[in-house]
């Protein structure tokens, strides 16, 4: 009889199918096969991770698919004597489009593992810098942390009490401390930088007394600031900026921050600058006209309104005025911070 005869011939590929995917469930193996019964309806991506996420190889994967691709047309042919060519054309296009989906599948599970791989080695690596900089603190009995006002760098050297795996105490004589936390934002963060390393970590307080501050860890930062060429200063107001691209597009945007070789600005476009685009600018600081061009630094954004770091190029003029603008509110800067209470000797370059 041609149905027990089809009967047989699918519980055999069942069978075969479970063999060579022994990891598999039952419910994921039947979903293969269904697939494979049915060609004309497109498998979905689930089936393959589904699979995969069972401790499935790939290589189980694509044997299954090859032995499927080997014995179905035949089985069809058998089991429906009306079946043609077409069928097993229609068939293998079903075998391609499973083969496609494998390897995507594949390729989003290597990518996933190496991400989790280089988070694991990321953590460790700065799990052994941390570790490293509490030994070398722990002799010195010091350490220097800094603060930014605006994009002014304040720092401070102060006397450690005592050193641990996740936080440390400090002296807080004369309050100088409270002092340099006034410059950021939250008024309990600062930074402190990592002996013999290009990164920094950031210190959250978490309780304070009259004499002492515990701290503890927060995260690990680049050391972007430090890199700089020029001092940059924060604009107290926002600067018009006219820029214009390649093609004479024009956009209007403002300047956020400042320094003699660059600028950081904020724009709103439907498409955002490129890294690497030459741009010319315009713009008017305190009554002198400045034009010039920048390159794309960096671009971050979304939606719209999108914040880019622009490299002027050299021009002795333009560099001149920049600079004095820089000067000019470094001081305005410094005399802001006098009044939140730190002192001259904070103050850096």
């Amino acid at each position: 009889m041609p149905g027990e005869t089809d009967r047989a011939l699918r519980e055999e590929l069942r069978g075969r199918l479970k063999k060579i995917l022994s990891r598999a469930s039952d419910m994921a193996v039947e979903a293969l096969l269904q697939s494979v019964l049915k060609p004309a309806i497109p498998p979905p991506d689930s089936m393959i991770e589904q699979l995969l996420s069972e401790k499935c190889t790939p290589n189980e994967i694509h044997l299954a698919l090859i032995y499927c691709r080997n014995a179905l047309p035949m089985i069809q042919l058998k089991t429906n004597e009306e079946q043609d060519f077409k069928s097993m054309a229609r068939f293998l296009a079903h075998y391609d489009l499973m083969v496609s989906l494998l390897m995507r599948a594949t390729e989003k599970q290597h990518e996933q593992a190496w991400r989790s791989l280089q988070a694991e080695l990321l953590k460790e690596g700065h799990a052994h810098l941390l570790n490293r900089a509490i030994n070398y603190w722990s002799q010195k009995r010091e350490i220097t942390i800094y603060n930014y006002y605006k994009e002014i760098p304040v720092s401070l050297s102060v006397r450690l009490l005592q050193v641990e795996e996740n936080s440390f105490i400090i002296e807080n004589r004369k309050n100088r401390l409270a002092a340099l936390l006034s410059a950021s934002s939250d008024g309990r963060s600062a930074y402190t930088r990592l002996p013999e390393s290009e990164l920094s970590i950031q210190i959250l307080v978490e309780e304070a007394t009259r004499t002492t501050l515990h701290w503890r860890y927060s995260e690990f930062l680049p050391l972007t600031r430090e890199k700089r060429r020029d001092t940059r200063v924060q604009s107290s107001t926002p600067v018009h900026i006219t820029l214009k691209g390649s093609e004479q597009e024009e956009w209007e945007g403002s300047v956020m921050d400042i320094s003699a070789s660059g600028l950081g600005i904020s724009y709103r476009c439907t498409t955002p600058f490129q890294v690497g685009e030459v741009l010319d600018f315009s713009m008017i600081l305190r009554g002198d006209w400045i034009a010039g061009k920048g390159a794309v630094c960096w671009v971050h954004g979304s939606k719209g309104y999108y914040r880019a770091g622009l490299a002027i190029e050299y021009d002795q003029k333009t560099h001149l005025l920049l600079g004095n603008e820089v000067l000019h509110r470094k001081r305005n800067l410094m005399g802001e911070l006098k009044l939140k209470g730190v002192p001259d000797c904070l103050i850096t370059n």
